[in-house]
């Protein structure tokens, strides 16, 4: 049987970002990756580059896959135009995880593709199916649907589903970021058109899948694209991201932004902070433990995400009057547009 300190299961943005720092810490681990290669999942492209005190860039540590560096947002909505300064980074999601996965590599790490984990056993450590890994500790970065999670006994997630594709056909302009938030277009969600390098990454999600089939079904009438790809995003408040010996990071645990439909950042930074505190147990040899230790570390990032979870459901489910929405937006934007403008003052444009 192969034994290591600790397994990691899932090699999206967060488990690679794990494995970056661990890695970087002299941590003993593998990474479990089912697919076979990067970027497998629906996603917008866009990356928000400051998000609770941390900058994407010194997370990242590289500019490779960053294809272009967007300062406004125009949100649509039935009452006009709103315009939010928040710097964006427009990205090759793919080669984003390729860089990161090649500087893990480069510290060490080992980082298995192909390898999906069918199930997890528990004597006193963690036993792996089928790999037959031991591991004295278990981190689930594996998605929506990760069965670290139900191991831990979580629950399933509420959800969003979007769709996105890329298109080289809209006519707007190629330095904003295009949100439309009207009820005409999707009801519970909004669309969006991401202008990349060379192309437009364009797409639609709602809360609701009878809303969504609806919007997208529409949506595609309009708007020709390569190739659609959908898929789930979690749309649950951060869910109790610890068991024992065992914690979640990214989406398996609902760390990301709902009222955007934002993971990867988020995804990053509960990343670093669980390589921080796994540093901390490795000092102990993952003996004697209290992973509420990682609850603590994240409580910042998870008030903040409760906040914006709650915002969110407010508009779409309490509120629903589409102009309080546009006054309650205007408002949130213009504080908002203040506070990216001073952070970037003093980090500075890339």
């Amino acid at each position: 049987m192969e034994k290591h300190d600790v397994v990691i299961i899932g090699g999206g943005i967060a488990g690679l970002t794990l494995s970056k720092f661990l890695a970087e810490y002299g941590i003993d681990f593998v990474l479990l990756e089912e697919h076979n290669d990067f970027f497998k999942k629906a996603c917008g492209e866009g990356i928000t580059r400051f998000i609770a005190g941390y900058d994407f860039f010194d997370l990242y540590e590289s500019k490779a896959g960053i294809e272009k560096y967007i300062e406004e947002t125009y949100i649509y909505t039935k009452y006009g135009i709103l315009q939010l300064y928040m710097p964006v980074l427009m990205t090759s999601k793919r080669t984003i995880e390729k860089e990161i996965a090649r500087q893990a590599m480069k510290r060490g790490a080992d980082i298995r593709m192909n390898e999906r984990v069918e199930k997890i056993e528990w004597n006193g450590k963690f036993i792996l199916q089928p790999q037959n890994i031991e591991a004295k500790f278990l981190v689930g970065a594996d998605g929506f649907f990760s069965i670290t999670r139900k191991f831990l006994g979580k629950g399933k997630l509420r959800y969003a589903i979007a769709a996105e594709g890329l298109s080289n056909e809209i006519e707007l302009d190629d330095e904003k970021i295009h949100v439309e938030m009207k009820k005409s277009v999707v009801k519970y969600g909004y669309s969006w058109f991401f202008p990349k390098r060379e192309k437009w990454n364009i797409g639609i999600g709602s809360i609701s899948m009878k809303e969504f089939k609806k919007a997208f079904n529409e949506f595609k009438k309009k708007y020709s694209v390569e190739r659609w790809k959908a898929g789930y995003i979690p749309a649950s408040k951060p869910v109790k991201p610890y068991g024992k010996n065992a914690i979640l990071v990214g989406d398996a645990a609902s760390q990301t932004i709902t009222s955007i439909g934002a993971g990867n950042m988020p995804s990053m930074i509960c990343a670093k902070i669980a390589a921080d505190v796994i540093k901390k147990f490795s000092s102990h040899d993952f003996r004697g433990i209290d992973t509420k230790e990682y609850g603590k570390a994240l409580r910042p990032m998870t008030k903040m995400l409760k906040q914006d979870h709650n915002l969110a459901f407010a508009m779409h489910f309490i509120i629903r009057n589409e102009y309080l929405i546009h006054k309650i937006l205007k408002k949130y934007i213009q504080q908002a547009s203040q506070y990216y403008k001073k952070l970037e003052r003093e980090k500075g444009s890339i």
